[in-house]
């Protein structure tokens, strides 16, 4: 599911004025919006229901408005929220979500890490993963595909467009 990268720039410094946090606020926070498990929809696609979505990513503005998105797309019911890497590895333990968008930057447990944590499970979650990435090259994608990304996508698509990706992800 390779997509055309748009030209997203990252803007250095995104960290300062947060205090030595990471600019989503405090370390390691999980936001669950699932009741409980047994009320959760992760699981929900292999019976063609709304798919579970967990949203990592340590930028609280972008978290909240791709959150928003998955709330408003037809078929999929937003998880949770986790703000870095180790919050989203015991998020997707928890919630068991269908898919994980996952931002490949994030100052305590980039995506690459995240991806390796999942692999190396036994047995390994059976989440779909979409990193998404401000900035993307060949190199990285190559690094994020071998370490089981099911795909890979600039930020700088429309967060619907993100959404679809997701939606055809799971469906694969």
């Amino acid at each position: 599911m390779r997509r055309p990268r748009l030209g997203a720039q990252h803007v250095a410094g995104d960290e300062r004025g947060h205090g030595g946090r990471p600019p989503g606020g405090d370390r390691n926070a999980v936001t669950s919006t699932a009741r409980s498990l047994q009320e959760s929809t992760g699981r929900a696609a292999k019976d063609g229901g709304k798919i579970g979505v967990l949203v990592v990513d340590d930028s609280r503005v972008y978290r909240t408005g791709m959150s928003r998105a998955v709330q408003a797309c037809a078929g999929m019911e937003l998880l949770g929220e986790a703000d870095g890497g180790e919050a989203g590895l015991r998020a997707i333990a928890e919630l068991e979500p269908d898919i994980v968008i996952l931002d490949l930057r994030m100052p305590d447990l980039d995506a690459v890490g995240v991806l390796r944590a999942l692999q190396a499970q036994d047995p390994p979650p059976t989440c779909r993963v979409l990193v998404i990435s401000a900035t993307l090259d060949d190199e990285v994608e190559a690094e994020l595909y071998a370490a089981g990304a099911g795909g890979c996508l600039s930020k700088a698509l429309a967060r619907t467009d993100i959404c679809d990706a997701a939606l055809r992800l799971v469906a694969q």
